[in-house]
């Protein structure tokens, strides 16, 4: 099979991926401990490939426990990476074997980036209470509404990237009192208003996981998050 077609599933809008990152145990990492939302490497992998080539810069201005810097490193791109956590910058280091360059700051300012020298950013940022990722009151994780940081690194990442370059969100749906809120929609139109073409979308589907209050009360189990895909 040619290389044009050699992943032609990954061109379908469903892409079934597990959330188990094989090379953590590599460093003999307690996945849960280390980070409460960890990225999939194989969900990194894909979008890497199919947006980017080798010696591209391909950034993550939420980098967490550098899961996107990793898989761009063995993919033979260069990559950047943005924490407000010195405890995952340290692991991120650690996997990277510090050859990403790894900021321990909001990437809410990216001053040490160009306009116009980033070809890829994938991100997958922290919101709503969905998961302690620390006490850090200035963690947008904490914020209560995170929408004003958010937008301001939206900017930051139009500003970084080079024309036609990519930027793939991935957000996942936050119930509250027992509905859904809009919050992952919400972000399409913040990048639009930063300046982001919308290009496509992605579900990526986690696996099933039907619980028994799933069938006790018939009530669908959530078991996806998006990747929006935005172009500059």
């Amino acid at each position: 099979m040619s290389e044009n077609y050699r992943n032609v599933d990954w061109l379908s809008s469903v892409w079934r991926i597990t959330t188990e990152n094989p090379s953590i145990q590599k460093f003999k990492l307690d996945i849960s401990a280390a980070h409460p939302a960890a990225f999939p490497e194989e969900l990194a992998y894909r979008l890497i490939y199919l947006y980017s080539k080798p010696e591209d810069f391909v950034l993550d201005p939420f980098c967490g426990i550098g899961t996107t810097n990793f898989i761009a490193l063995s993919l033979n791109r260069k990559t950047i990476g943005y924490d407000i956590e010195s405890k995952y910058i340290a692991i991120a280091q650690k996997r990277c074997k510090e050859q990403a360059r790894l900021f321990c700051k909001s990437s809410e300012s990216m001053n040490e980036l160009a306009p116009n020298s980033i070809q890829l950013c994938i991100t997958s940022p922290p919101y709503l209470n969905a998961r302690i990722y620390s006490t850090n009151s200035n963690n947008i994780g904490n914020m209560a509404n995170p929408i004003p940081s958010l937008k301001q690194i939206f900017q930051e990442v139009y500003r970084v990237l080079k024309p036609k370059g990519y930027f793939c969100l991935n957000v996942a749906n936050i119930a509250e009192h027992g509905y859904l809120k809009t919050f992952p929609f919400d972000l399409i139109n913040l990048c639009m208003d930063a300046g982001f073409k919308f290009r496509s979308s992605v579900i990526w589907d986690k696996g099933i996981k039907i619980k028994e209050w799933n069938l006790r009360y018939n009530e669908v189990a959530e078991n996806h998050e998006y990747v929006w895909i935005f172009k500059k």
